[in-house]
């Protein structure tokens, strides 16, 4: 009645299918239906809940901070702020805070992700696991939480490495321990877990006196230790071995097996216990430390240090301490031993002489205190030093030679030699001048002494030579020595006379009177005797001078006339008396000084001209000319005008110069006549005055010639050889007015006045005839140009009249020189021109023209071009060299009648070098002792020459075979000794000697020299080796053959007659003194040799020596080595073996190493391994070489879990080899290796979702092939098992059901089944298994809504449609298959109808509002599991 809606029962918002009831109220009167909706409001009546309460995860500890792992978040039924919020906690077990949550929203904002994570490095190792209590809080209030177990698991990560327990170990063992013995066992650990923990030993690749034990760590010596001294004190450094101890010090590492592998290291030092196994070692130190061998000064002092003795033995204690002794070498004492801590030092007990012995071999033996000792024996070869203590000293203490000064450079002229008893540089010898050769002509060979010529020699410049001669020897402070040679020099023709003056400048004057001394010529010829004596010669102007022949002196025969010559060359010829003579020319210049003694003479002499009126003062009219044949002063001239000058003309008297005065147009005059004189400075007046006609040129008249052209006129010269025929008329002049001039008028008067300076024409002045007046000679003047002037009155007029002189055959031809010279060469050919004759002649045309013939020829040896006058070879030369042919050469003019003229040609016969020089034999040979002394001449060779001068002038020269410049040849042809010879070097030279001219080209020839060296004494034997090894084998029977000694004599003959010896105190060799075979005396056996001497040779002592007259000897050491027999099986050490590899090792891992050891050595005690036995799969391998066992293929446990080996060792014998055998068990230590298998296959289930919980639902079964923990197997869930709905028994497999299933709410599992075994690191099998959840009926169909209110119309048709009612059922198939039913309807008159499959509700009767306004139906779902949900409809 009050319309109060209270609940029934206990609310449960999480219950609801939806947060709601749907309710509808209904009115009553009147009915009317009220929807109404109830929210249920969430209250905080749920804790937040995670999937699971407990998960497992990992995390490495290589892991970096901040590495996440997601986890499942939590859920709550609450919604709103009661729901589950983000505040996520780790409550417990996070120690050191090594995690914190993290919580991250997707971006849709729907879900959330919760993150675990690191803060911070993880250590396995400080802390494995770790049990996190995760909380999760709701947002109610009060909150509510829930929580989550998390346990994390630190996975295991390589990064500790192993770690020994001892920083180093240190063990003693005896240094002679045989390989395989037992040192010591190392021990290692890792804190990391599984393969990260496991450990394997191993040493470096270069130890290989020592081998560890992979698994166990066992040292074991591998061969003979040879370790080196370590730590040595200051005090014993000096003496190795001398107590310090000897240890080898070597790494040894732990590897573990994760990965990256780590490793770890120590150190172990094995100490070795000395025995006495190491022979002395004796070395010597040199002063200074560079050389080679030792060396005392022979002036040493007693006490100096010739070297000092070190002894190494690398023993310890008294087996290391040594004693030194000289044994032997040094029988005169004059060496001694003295020791220091560190060494001994050999010095000087006595007086050295280098002279006596220069050379000490000491023999040093070196003993240790060891039982039995040990020794050892070196050598010590002391060189004597030479002391500069000797001066060199000359063979000779003056020495003389005797040259001719033509000499050519080269020629011999002294050996100079000097000896120096010092040794080395000491006694080397060089050579130097010290005075006497200013000139240069000599030099020496510094080293050889050989003096020889440098330059050509002129006794004239001085005759003899004295050379002082130093020898200096070649030590620091050199000594020296003198000697004198004296060197005379031959006189030979070689200078020419030399005049005092080549070029003498004389004046005299021309008044001198004959016989007057023009000069004193004197020549010099330095030479001796005939070959000095000089005459003398005038070779130019015989007529006019005389020469002295004897004294020289040149007077004049005439009395000079400088007009007629003016100077004069004069030729003397100067000759001495030698054969051939030498000659020289002087020239005297000789200059004629004047003498005033020629008047001037005026030409012309007559000179007339015709002058202007108008001319004013001053004016030039013209000039006369005066010559005086005198020179100089005596030729200075003076004009004066004598008369007719009127005060009108000026003379200059310098120069002749007439020249107005005054203005003739003043005067009356019309001609004037001037007459001039001309005198010289010595006053002397020319003869006749110059008379001047000058003529006013306006009263002047012109006359005509009758030829207008000039006069051409022909005259014949007089002959030379008559008188000259004078007054001969050459022609005729004459003017054109003379013929018609009136009677009794003044006669045309005509004058010469130019063009005959000589006066050979006279012109009458009347008739104008023109006349020979003197000789006339063409050859002196051949034309003539006359200038005749005509005169008469004031008329004047002037021609030239050109006189041609015709030529009469008056002058023979004339040669340049009476006679000439000329060299022709022997081998002209015939037709070769030999000479040029040229004469001329002064005449003209044919009289000019010249024919040559040879007027004297003897043998028709030549023969002339008539033309030209070319001389030409006509026949061959048959002369000799050096003969002069004389021929005559004349020459004819072609006049009528001829003359001619002769000219001498001596030819001279000049040789050619047209003869090869030729030795006096085809071959030489010769011998000479090996000590012969440096230049020393030993062979004269001769070669000649038939050609003359140069051409025959014979050079020697050494041209083949001396490439060691072991000989020269001087210019004479002597051989001699150049360089020092030596037989042993070379015993025969074959050299080639050329013989060549000095031609222009040289020509040759050559002869082969042979040159044998005879042998002395003078080379010791020498062993060809500087030690011989021999080898034999052991256990070979007495007198067997050992080896042969060989050495070499570089001597022949007796000289290299070889003995061989042994040194008398051994006993167990013998040696053939003739052949060198050495022999046995006894059976050796090497390791006993080795035993009692710790070596397995034997050193001897052999001698070989010549014999040559002073024998001389050398000595070698031999050393017998007795060669290894194969008579010593290998043996193995520490037998048997018994060894455990894991399977896991990979292939190539170390597993053992066998040891073995064989007496023998080389091949024999080489020892090979090889598995013979129990290794059919393969699976292991040995190195042939060192016994190191290794895997060779995988292992597998499971397949074979132990191996029985043999390993044999075999030595490299080569006749037979040797073998023995040993087992080696392998134990087959198991891995975890194999993974657990299931043994069932069954992969799903299918269980009702009613199943009870804690039913079995399967066992599952996995098995394991390894052993123990490793195959231990437990079951897992790792993977699907959501809410935890299953359980797994880890140790039976069964699957059981932990939590009740929900077909609706999961119908399928899919399980991960996981099968872990136990070991380290676990390996794992995982299997998908899926669990089918079967549906069961068991959740009810629901309606959406539960009351459903509907208006309809009344007076609808019936099966009207009114609503439709669907419902949901969880359940699947048949289960969720729902029908439709009215169960109720009020009224209960069946007004409607539902369709029992769609849930359409429909109209069965029609409906009417006033009979009945409202409807209730009742609907329910009428399956097999019914529940009152059904929706009322109202």
């Amino acid at each position: 009645t009050t319309g109060e809606i209270r609940t029934t029962v206990v609310l449960d918002r999480e219950a609801l299918r939806n947060d709601r009831y749907d309710l509808v109220v209904l009115s009553s009167q009147p009915t009317y239906p009220i929807e109404v909706r109830i929210q249920v409001v969430d209250v905080n009546d749920n804790s937040p809940e995670f999937p699971e309460p407990s998960i497992s995860v990992s995390f490495s500890e290589s892991a970096a901070a901040g590495t996440r792992l997601l986890l499942d978040a939590a859920t709550d039924a609450d919604i709103g702020p009661n729901g589950v919020s983000d505040d996520y906690r780790i409550v417990a077990g996070n120690r050191d805070d090594k995690f914190r949550l993290v919580v991250t929203e997707n971006p849709s904002g729907e879900i959330t992700y919760l993150h675990l994570e690191t803060t911070g490095k993880l250590d396995r190792e400080t802390c494995a696991f770790y049990q996190l209590n995760v909380s999760a809080r709701d947002g109610g209030s009060p909150p509510r939480y829930g929580y989550l177990q998390v346990n994390v698991t630190i996975l295991d990560v390589n990064d500790n490495p192993p770690i020994f327990d001892h920083s180093d170990y240190t063990v003693s063992l005896n240094e002679s321990v045989p390989p395989g013995t037992p040192v010591l066992q190392v021990m290692a650990t890792d804190s990391d877990v599984g393969d990260n923990a496991k450990i394997t030993y191993y040493l470096a690749d270069n130890q290989r006196q020592f081998a560890v034990d992979p698994e166990t760590g066992d040292i074991s010596t591998t061969e003979p230790l040879d370790c080196p001294q370590q730590n040595c004190p200051q005090p014993l450094q000096a003496r190795p071995g001398g107590g310090c101890p000897k240890s080898c010090v070597f790494t040894v590492f732990a590897r573990d097996h994760g990965s990256p592998r780590q490793d770890g290291r120590t150190y172990v030092t094995v100490n070795l216990v000395d025995a006495n196994d190491h022979d002395p070692v004796i070395k010597f130190r040199y002063f200074p430390s560079t050389a080679g061998f030792a060396t005392v000064d022979e002036n040493a002092v007693n006490g100096s240090v010739v070297a000092a003795v070190s002894v190494v033995d690398l023993d310890e204690g008294p087996n290391g301490d040594t004693t030194v002794e000289i044994r032997a070498g040094n029988e005169l004492g004059h060496f001694r031993l003295d020791y220091t801590p560190s060494f001994d030092i050999v010095r000087v007990h006595g007086v050295l002489d280098r002279e006596e012995i220069n050379r000490y071999n000491l023999t040093i033996v070196a003993t240790d205190e060891g039982t039995p000792p040990r020794t050892a024996t070196a050598f010590l070869i002391i060189h004597v030093n030479d002391v500069n203590d000797h001066e060199p000293v000359f063979e000779k203490s003056e020495y003389s030679a005797v040259l001719s000064e033509l000499a050519p450079p080269g020629t011999y002229v002294a050996g100079i030699k000097a000896t120096d008893e010092d040794t080395g540089v000491n006694a080397q010898i060089y050579y130097a001048f010290v005075s006497g050769n200013e000139h240069q002509w000599f030099e020496i060979d510094a080293n050889s002494g050989l003096i020889t010529t440098r330059a050509a020699l002129d006794r004239e410049v001085q005759d003899t030579v004295e050379l002082r001669i130093s020898a200096r020897d070649g030590g620091p402070n050199p000594k020296w020595a003198y000697t004198q040679l004296k060197v005379t020099v031959l006189d030979e023709n070689d200078e020419r006379p030399r005049f005092s003056q080549e070029r003498i400048n004389v004046s005299l004057p021309e008044s001198t009177p004959p016989n007057t001394l023009v000069a004193m010529l004197t020549a010099a010829d330095h030479d001796q005797g005939t070959n000095g004596s000089v005459t003398y010669a005038l070779q130019s102007h015989p007529d006019a001078f005389a020469l002295d022949a004897l004294t020289g002196q040149l007077t004049t025969r005439a009395r000079l006339d400088r007009e007629a010559v003016a100077a004069y060359e004069i030729r003397v010829l100067a000759r001495d008396q030698g054969v051939p003579p030498q000659s020289a020319t002087a020239t005297v210049f000789l200059t004629v000084q004047d003498v005033n003694d020629n008047a001037p003479e005026f030409y012309p002499q007559l000179y007339v001209s015709t002058v202007a009126d108008s001319l004013p003062a001053g004016t030039s009219l013209l000039r006369v000319t005066a010559r005086d044949a005198d020179e100089g002063d005596n030729a200075a001239l003076r004009y004066a005008l004598e008369s007719g000058a009127d005060d009108l003309f000026h003379v200059d008297q310098r120069t002749g110069v007439v020249s107005l005065r005054g203005r003739l147009a003043a005067s009356t005059k019309s001609l004037y006549k001037l007459r001039i004189s001309a005198r010289d400075r010595g006053d002397r007046k020319a003869p006749q005055d110059a008379e001047v006609e000058l003529i006013k040129e306006s009263q002047a008249q012109e006359l005509e010639f009758e030829s207008f052209g000039g006069y051409e006129f022909q005259v014949t010269e007089d002959h030379d050889s008559s008188a000259p025929s004078l007054g001969r008329e050459v022609g005729r002049v004459r003017v054109r007015t003379a013929a018609s001039a009136p009677a009794g008028a003044e006669p045309v008067r005509y004058s010469l006045v130019y063009g005959d300076p000589q006066h050979s024409f006279r012109l009458d002045e009347r008739t104008g005839v023109l006349s020979t007046a003197a000789r006339v000679d063409r050859e002196q003047t051949a034309l003539y140009s006359l200038t005749v002037v005509a005169r008469v009155g004031l008329a004047y007029g002037r021609a030239v009249a050109n006189i041609s002189v015709l030529d009469e055959n008056d002058n023979a031809p004339a040669f340049a020189r009476d006679r000439d010279e000329v060299e022709l060469p022997e081998n002209a050919a015939v037709g070769q021109e030999v000479y040029l004759a040229r004469a001329r002649d002064r005449d003209a045309g044919v009289n000019s023209r010249v024919t040559y013939s040879l007027s004297y020829n003897p043998d028709e040896q030549f023969r002339i071009a008539e033309a030209t006058g070319v001389i030409y070879l006509n026949r061959p030369v048959r002369a000799e060299p050096g003969t002069a042919l004389s021929v005559e050469v004349t020459a004819t003019d072609s006049g009528t009648p001829p003359l001619s003229a002769r000219h001498v040609v001596l030819v001279t016969v000049a040789d050619v070098n047209d003869h090869t020089p030729v030795f006096d034999h085809t071959s030489y040979e010769t011998s000479l002792l090996e000590s012969t002394s440096v230049n020393s001449r030993f062979f004269a060779l001769a070669a000649s020459d038939t050609d003359m001068g140069a051409n025959g002038l014979v050079q020697y020269a050494i041209t083949e075979g001396d490439a060691d410049g072991k000989f020269g040849v001087f210019p004479d042809g002597f051989l001699y000794v150049r360089s020092a010879l030596d037989r042993e070097d070379r015993d025969y030279y074959s050299l080639v000697v050329t013989a060549r001219d000095h031609g222009d080209p040289a020509r040759s020839s050559v002869v082969p020299v042979v040159i044998h060296v005879i042998d002395e004494n003078d080379n010791a034997p020498e062993f060809t080796n500087a030690t011989f090894s021999f080898y034999i084998n052991e256990n070979e029977p007495p007198d067997s053959f050992v080896g042969k000694l060989t050495a070499t004599d570089r001597d022949i003959g007796r000289n290299a007659e070889l003995s061989f010896s042994l040194a008398s105190s051994q006993k167990d060799f013998a040696i053939d003194p003739k052949n060198g075979f050495i022999k046995t005396l006894h059976v050796f056996d090497r390791e006993a040799l080795v035993h009692s001497t710790g070596q397995s040779y034997v050193v001897l002592e052999a001698t070989v020596t010549d014999n040559g007259a002073t024998r001389l000897r050398d000595k070698v050491k031999v050393y017998v080595y007795v060669t290894d027999v194969n008579d010593n099986p290998p043996k193995f050490l520490r037998t048997p073996y018994r060894v455990q590899i894991s399977e896991g090792a990979t292939v190539g891992t170390q597993i053992f190493r066998v040891f073995t050891t064989d007496a023998d050595e080389g091949l024999n005690g080489d020892v090979f391994y090889s598995l013979v036995g129990g290794n059919e799969a393969g699976r292991f391998a040995v190195d042939e070489a060192t016994g190191q066992l290794t895997v060779a293929r995988p292992l597998d446990r499971e397949t074979a879990a132990h191996y029985e080996l043999t390993v044999a060792a075999q030595d490299a014998g080569q006749s037979r080899r040797l073998s023995a055998t040993a087992t080696i068990s392998v134990a087959i230590l198991d891995e975890n290796d194999n993974a657990p298998e299931f043994t069932q296959t069954e992969s799903s289930i299918s269980v009702t979702e009613t199943t009870p919980v804690n039913t079995q639902l399967v066992q599952f079964r996995a098995r394991d092939a390894d052993l123990g923990v490793n195959s231990e197997v437990t079951f897992s869930i790792a993977a699907g098992n959501r809410r935890d709905t299953f359980h797994v028994d880890p140790v039976s497999g069964a699957l059981f059901l932990h939590k009740s299933l929900d077909y609706e709410e999961l119908n399928s599992y899919t399980l991960n089944i996981t099968a872990s075994d136990g070991g380290n690191p676990r390996l794992a099998t995982t299997v998908l298994f899926t669990v089918h959840v079967e549906d069961s009926n068991d959740n009810p169909p629901a309606f959406p809504n539960t009351a459903i209110v509907r208006q309809i119309r009344e007076g609808i048709p019936v099966n009207t449609p009114i609503v439709t009612v669907t419902a949901e059922d969880p359940d699947s198939g048949a289960n969720a298959r729902v029908t439709y039913a009215i169960t109720r309807q009020e009224p209960e008159d069946g007004h409607f109808g539902i369709n029992p499959h769609t849930g359409v509700i429909h109209t069965l009767l029609p409906i009417d509002r006033e009979a009945v306004d409202t409807f209730r139906l009742m609907l329910i779902e009428p399956g097999v599991y019914r529940r009152a949900t059904a929706p009322r409809i109202v």
